[in-house]
Parts: structure tokens; sequence; C-alpha cells
């Protein structure tokens, strides 16, 4: 299931999505399922509360249940985020409800969800009419004021804000003490506590007396997120051996409560302040049953995107690397099997991050889930070794494994400064230009360290799991000074080494049948792009002039992904925003822009190396690609087309000649391929774009593989010449036919084979290509 959520589950971490926005529970049917997606929800076991509340309301058999059912499926998708699935069915409840308190009442929910969306107006009718409404019901008339308090605070001065809430404070404490006033109470006490430190009495208030009405009132979730906030309050201020005695008193309140969402946040926390207290043992404890947490209900984890970062960036991955980061620094006191353990522990732990990292982007549990159940464990050959870069804030930490065991080194360097390197380096070589100092500086950075290790164990062969900017590096073209890293190694990437099938190979390529599909002429597909790429595109083009059209067109497809707006209608269909109905002159602008002159050749080079069938052009349509691909019967899948790697699975495409296949289709013709024969050995994606800068962007290519089922995939960082693309292509299939030659050996020999062409010597032609998967 695809979810979304990005600050909102930061912030049911600190504090609960009800107790945020003010919910207002209403007394609901008695119906068994209804009841079960109640009890669901409230343990964070969010999947299943779903298919629980959708049964209540297809089910209810009068108006008056099916407005119940409607508001709780509606909270249920609020609380995974899913923020177009829950419009329908607030919208439903509000104007069906038979009763002004129950009417009241959903016109709050309805306005917090309008706020949520950021709709200012809208959000103020609704908490308006909520105000009319509730008469005198106090609670539902300080539930409205506080979230009507919450839309316009940022209008008004701190001074102001904070003399608003200390009435409504003194308002709520002669309100009773109900469920409902203890989850108002840590609604103001968040709004306080935003305030600085002005706030921060009236927050500590608020937040204790949550505490002690939800304790009177037997609601121990409520009181664990009361504590949890208390907490953070001790925390903030660093009085760590408060904090250190409320964390104890929050994890007996938790014992035997199904809460790992607020537990990931106590035990995340825990360990942040044991490790001020340079106990780093226990620390390491605290971060690793927070992992725990995690993992416990990864499967039910939403996700979101917010101004280019991810709800996993700001609320999971540090969890991860917190802990990573701590087995790492405390291992230099071991002896050498004891630090062998631990920095496997360390490489395990960054495995899970892998894991939920490319979860996140693909908004797919079950494409990771499956990989990492079919895997089986990795033997390492000898002349093979594996290099985890960890990028920390204040410094690179390198993890090598080999076949003789783990290595660690440690260099002080900014992240910040690593990255602007990386964009900047790759910038250099895809504009052309002289590169040798930005080649040797990552040299000396990355490689370096672990030279010496690799040439005493003589590998041949490495595979590197990168790390954030890392995964736009084209690790091929740098330099020691006298030699490319692809002089010296056959280099692979994989997004975890968890979700990569290491098996040997059973059969050579030339064994294999391939499907060689292509597009040198598009069609119908450039009516089909988002609205957004083909504005850039015809503006770009305008700018520019027609010469070079293809050019910029390669160009601005790799800076429009980031720009693509995700709309209502993708969040539920999973379908791209279609492009507006395009002019004549247009389609046949795009058309010329999109062109790929030298697929004909490539395609034509290929039929003669391999045992194929070719879809070209206007024989290469969606409906074709998926019949020929769904009898299984192909094992290597060539695609010459633009591919479009985004931010994120849903702008993730490749362009056949009449549509585009979203990362879903490909998964869902290519699957349905593998379960009639073995799976797919290679996906080759020969024209792809990736997001300029982005450096999630190439998590599309593994996302494509794991997708397809496929055990390797071959794409590249960046487009180059049409004619660079056919050599490198031809002699990769000629290399791959040869006996006892892996993948990437394969990649590395085309590569050399264009380094030593004049015309294609710079590391711009060559570079970019990466072998992603099964290196074998």
């Amino acid at each position: 299931m695809t979810t979304n959520f990005a600050p909102a589950f930061k912030h049911m971490l600190k504090l609960g999505l009800f107790a945020l926005c003010c919910v207002n529970p209403v007394a609901f049917a008695s119906e068994r399922s209804l009841e079960q997606g109640l009890r669901d929800c409230a343990s964070g076991n969010y999947n299943q509360a779903l298919i629980s509340l959708q049964t209540a309301y297809a089910q209810a058999g009068t108006d008056s249940d099916k407005v119940r059912a409607a508001s709780a499926l509606a909270q249920s998708y609020r609380q995974t985020h899913q923020a177009a699935r829950a419009e329908p069915y607030l919208r439903f409840a509000f104007e069906k409800a038979d009763n002004k308190i129950d009417k009241a009442a959903y016109a709050i929910d309805f306005g917090n969800w309008q706020q949520q969306q950021g709709h200012i107006e809208q959000a103020a009718y609704y908490y308006d009419n909520a105000l009319k409404l509730a008469g005198n019901d106090a609670a539902i008339a300080i539930s409205a004021e506080l979230n009507q308090h919450k839309l316009y605070a940022k209008k008004q001065p701190a001074a102001e804000q904070l003399k608003k809430l200390q009435t409504l404070w003194l308002r709520l404490q002669q309100a009773g003490n109900s469920t409902q006033a203890a989850r108002y109470s840590l609604n103001l006490g968040a709004q306080a506590k935003a305030l600085g430190a002005a706030g921060q009495a009236l927050a500590f208030q608020a937040f204790e007396h949550a505490r002690v009405v939800a304790a009177k009132q037997n609601q121990t979730r409520l009181q664990l997120e009361a504590i949890d906030q208390l907490v953070q309050l001790y925390e903030d201020a660093r009085r760590f051996d408060d904090t250190l005695l409320l964390t104890d008193q929050a994890l007996l309140v938790a014992q035997g409560l199904e809460a790992h969402d607020l537990l990931i946040n106590i035990e995340w926390r825990h360990g942040r302040v044991l490790r001020q207290l340079a106990k780093a043992d226990e620390a390491i404890a605290a971060y690793q049953r927070a992992v725990e947490h995690i993992e416990a209900i990864r499967a039910d984890i939403p996700v979101e995107y917010q101004d280019g970062r991810s709800s996993f960036r700001e609320t999971l991955e540090p969890v991860y690397l917190g802990l990573a980061d701590l087995l790492l620094q405390t291992s230099d006191k071991l002896d050498v099997s004891q630090k062998n353990t631990q920095l496997r522990r360390a490489r395990d732990v960054l495995e899970l991050l892998k894991q939920t990292e490319l979860q996140d982007y693909l908004g797919d549990r079950c494409a990771v889930d499956t990989a990492r159940a079919n895997r089986k464990s990795t033997i390492i050959a000898s002349d093979t070794a594996i290099l985890y870069p960890i990028i920390l804030p204040d410094r690179l930490e390198l993890l090598l494994e080999t076949g003789k065991g783990m290595y660690r080194h440690s260099l002080p360097m900014s992240a910040t400064k690593l990255r602007a390197d990386v964009i900047d380096f790759g910038n250099t070589l895809k504009d052309n230009l002289s590169f040798q100092p930005q080649a040797k500086r990552l040299y000396q950075a990355l490689l370096t360290p672990v030279d010496a290790e690799l040439a005493q164990q003589d590998i041949r062969t490495l595979v590197i799991v990168p790390d954030g900017a890392l995964r736009l590096l084209p690790f091929a073209a740098l330099h020691d000074g006298q030699r490319f890293a692809i002089e010296k190694y056959a280099i692979a990437v994989v997004p975890a080494l968890s979700l990569t099938n290491t098996d040997a190979r059973s059969h050579q390529t030339s064994g294999f049948k391939t499907l060689l599909a292509g597009m040198s002429e598009p069609g119908a597909v450039v009516d089909k792009l988002p609205t957004a790429m083909v504005e850039q595109l015809l503006s770009a083009s305008q700018q520019t002039g027609v010469i070079n059209e293809r050019q910029v067109a390669r160009a601005v497809l790799t800076r429009s992904l980031r720009n693509i707006p995700k709309s209502a209608d993708a969040v539920i269909t999973g379908k791209l925003a279609q492009s507006a109905t395009s002019k004549p002159g247009q389609h046949q602008q795009l058309q010329q822009m999109l062109a790929l002159a030298g697929v004909d050749e490539e395609i034509r080079t290929l039929e003669k190396l391999t045992s194929s069938q070719t879809l070209l052009n206007a024989g290469f349509t969606v409906a074709a690609f998926s019949q020929k691909v769904k009898t299984g019967d192909y094992q290597i899948v060539h695609i010459a087309s633009h591919g479009v790697f985004g931010g994120t699975a849903d702008t993730t495409f490749v362009m056949a000649h009449d549509d585009v296949i979203t990362m879903d289709n490909l998964q869902l013709f290519l699957r349905a391929g593998s379960l009639k024969s073995r799976e797919l050995e290679l996906l080759t994606l020969s024209a792809c774009e990736t997001a300029e800068g982005d450096d999630r962007a190439p998590l599309g290519l593994s996302g494509a593989a794991l997708k397809a089922r496929a055990r390797s995939a071959l794409g590249s960082l960046w487009p180059v010449s049409d004619d660079a693309a056919t050599l490198l292509m031809g002699q990769f299939y000629r290399n791959l036919a040869e006996p006892a030659t892996s993948k990437s050996q394969a990649l590395q020999k085309a590569q050399l084979m264009l380094m030593k062409n004049n015309n294609f010597n710079h590391p711009f032609y060559w570079a970019p290509f990466i072998m992603v998967g099964s290196w074998l």
C-alpha cells in the first residue's frame, strides 16, 4: 500500500495525531468491524484498521451508521496521511450528520483536514461552523478555538498567541477531566511549546494536566503521549537526569501496550541522552530498541514528501544512523574477534537502513520484502569486496567487507562539503570539462583508505553500497593520479546487499533470449507526459532555439523531474499527472526534441549479438511490450528509450511509442512473465535520465530492478551521445557472452574499450554507466 505522511508522522511520534488535531470522538456504531478498526488504529496497525473500517462503511445499514463509519475511515486515512482518500469521507460525515453536536465535531475534523492541506479559508469556514453548532458544549467550542488559533497563529505576535492560549487554558481547566480535555491539553501544550522559552511554563502545565487526566481515565496511550512530551521538554532543557527518570516512567506505562510508533521516539531520545552522559553501552541498547520498534511497524509507517524531503529522512534515518554510529565508534576498544562482530552488527543496521530507504522511495513494501525473502546468504568471493561509505555530519566512515573480515576507516569530513564535491564533479563531467583535481580528491577520500587492503587481497571486483549523494557519483571516473578506478576494479552498485541475488548465473548470456524495445521516433507518448515536464521542455526550446533541440530536451528532462507535482489523482490511481492536450505544433516539436536518432543503430547492433525479438518505434507500444514480457520467454529485456528517474517512484517511467510505462506497470508486466519462467537476468535501460542533483533519483534503477524481479539492471547516471551508447552496449553484450565473464566485468571491459577510443575517452562518455544489483 502506498501511503503518505512527512511531517505528520514526525508529529505522531512526538504527540499523536489525535492530540494535534483535537479530534472529537463521537458515539460509534457497535458493529464488530468498526470496533476492530478503531482498536487497530489506536494500536498503530493502520493497514488492518483500514480494511476493517472499509468493511464497516460498505456494510453500514443506516445513514447514521454510514456517517459514523465514514468519520472513522477518514480519520484512519488521515493517520496514514492519505489525504486525498480522506476528503470524500470527511465531507460525507459533515453533510449527512443528523444532530448539531455530531455535525460540529465533523466540522472540526474537516477543518483540520483543510488546515493540513493549507486551505486556510476553507478551514476557517468549518471551524466557524463548529462554533455556531457547539451551543453550550464547552469541549467542542474549545476544540474549535484551539484549532482556529493554530490556523492564524503565525500571523500574530508571540505575546498575543501566548495570551490567547492562556485564556483557553483557563477555560480548559474548567471543562472537566474527560479524555477529550486531555487531548485538548496536548494540543494546547504543543502550541505553547512552539512559542519557545515564553511558552515553556504553559506547555509544561498543559502536558502535566494531560498526563494526570489520562491516568485517571485509564487512557494509557494518551498518558504515554503526554509523558513523551514532558520528557522532550526536559531534554530540550538539558535536564538529563530528569529526562531519564521520566523515560523510565514512560517505559513502565508502555508495558503491555501496542505503542511502537510512540516508543520509537521515546527510545531514540533515551539513546541520545545516554550518549550525552557517555553511557555508550546503554545508549546502544536504547537505539537498538528504537530500531526494533521501527521494524515492528515498518509496513504500517506511511510516507510523504514535502519540500524535497521525505518522512524517512526526517524521522527514521537518524535512528538507524545513530545506532550504526555508536557501534562504529565503540568498535575500536574491542579485540579483533569482537570488533569484527560489532562491525558486522553495524553493517546489518545499515542494511536495514537501505531497505527502509528503498521502501520509502518506492512507496511499496512488498517489492523490498519479496527481494529480502528470496535472497540467499552471500558468500563473498576471494577477489570481491563490499564497500559501505557512510556519510555522517562531521565525518565519512568507510566500512569494507571481504572474505577475510570487516575493516573500518574514519575520515573527518563535512557531509555538506562531500555532497558539494560530488555534485560539482558530476557537473564537470557532464559539461565535458577538465576533471582531474576533483577526481583525485574524491578518490583520496573514498578509495585511498582501502586501497592497500584491496591490493593485498588482490580484489578485482568492488561492490559499492552508496549513501546519499554518493549515489550520484560515477565511481568509475575516480582517479588515483595514475589510473581510473575502473582500470583497477570492475565496479557494481547495490542498493542493499540483503536485497541482491548473488547466486551465480546458471547459463551464459548467449543462451538467454532477449527482448529489444526501442523508440527513436516518439509517437502519442509526447501527449502523455506530465504537464510540468512539457512546459519546461517547450520553454527551454524557446530560450535556446531549435539548434541542439535533442540535447536541450535531455538536459531539461533531468532538471524537470524534481518539479513534477503529485496530483491527488496520482495519489489514488498511481498514474502520472497527464499533460493537457497539446497543440499540433507543440506535438510535433516535442516529437523532434525527444527523438533518439542512435536507437535504430543500437537495436540493429544488438540484434546481431543476441537471440532476440524486436519492438521498434510504432511497434513498441505499451500493449505490445506487455504481451511480449508476460510470456516469460525473455531473460534479458533491453529498452532503448527515455527512462526517466525522478525523486520518487511516482515520477519514474519509461517512454514507449504511444504512452509511458510507469514503474508499477513495469512491475506488473515483468512479474507476470517471471511467474512463468526463471527470474529476469538483466534489465537494461540504455537512455535513462536521472533527476539532476537529487540523490534519491538513482534509486529508480534499483527500484525498477526490484519491481521487475530482475537480478541486475544496467543504466546510466546521465545521458551520453548516441554513438557512445551504441558502442558501449554492443561491446557489453559481446563481453557478457564470453565464458566466466560477470556482468560487472563485462561492463568494465566495455568502459575500457570506450576509454581507448579517441572520440570517447573523456569520462563523460563511459563513466555514467552503472551495473546495479547482482554483479555476477
